[in-house]
């Protein structure tokens, strides 16, 4: 597999920890080298989604909890411009009364990409990583920079 073995080459780059995140998802990724993804792939094409109940009317949309779009979108700018661990400590300290679906929204839109979070206290704990982390790559990157 072309993309299995590009990815083993690359993570030879990479830091400690996120090299041992990748050896752990390639090797998942290893159980299924065997499958033909073309096979998968026109198996998920001709299954159709059920739009139908039973009686042959259209389901009702199910009637998901509308999100504070303003919080969200206020955290996440907050998130986004905190320099300073203390400063991602305080942001994640104001939002103790938050509810749980805008912190996922929160955790979700600040990295970037979608997760599912089984507890608000799993979703403050990825910002938290998350922002840290970044601000890590970010320093090394100024020190770099100085350098050349």
């Amino acid at each position: 597999m072309l993309v299995l073995d590009t990815l083993q080459a690359s993570r030879r780059s990479l830091p400690r920890a996120e090299e041992d995140d990748l050896r752990a998802f390639l090797d998942a990724l290893a159980e299924f080298d065997d499958i033909d993804l073309t096979a998968v792939l026109d198996g998920l094409k001709k299954t159709k989604p059920k739009t139908k109940a039973k009686n042959g009317a259209p389901k009702a949309a199910k009637n998901p909890t509308a999100l504070n779009e303003a919080t969200v979108t206020k955290y996440v700018q907050e998130l986004r411009s905190a320099q300073t661990p203390e400063a991602v400590a305080a942001i994640l300290q104001s939002m103790k009364s938050i509810k749980l679906p805008e912190t996922k929204a929160i955790a979700n839109r600040f990295r970037g990409f979608e997760a599912k979070f089984k507890s608000k206290t799993e979703a403050v704990a990825e910002i938290e990583t998350w922002a840290l982390s970044t601000m890590r790559a970010q320093n090394r990157k100024g020190k770099i920079s100085e350098i050349f």
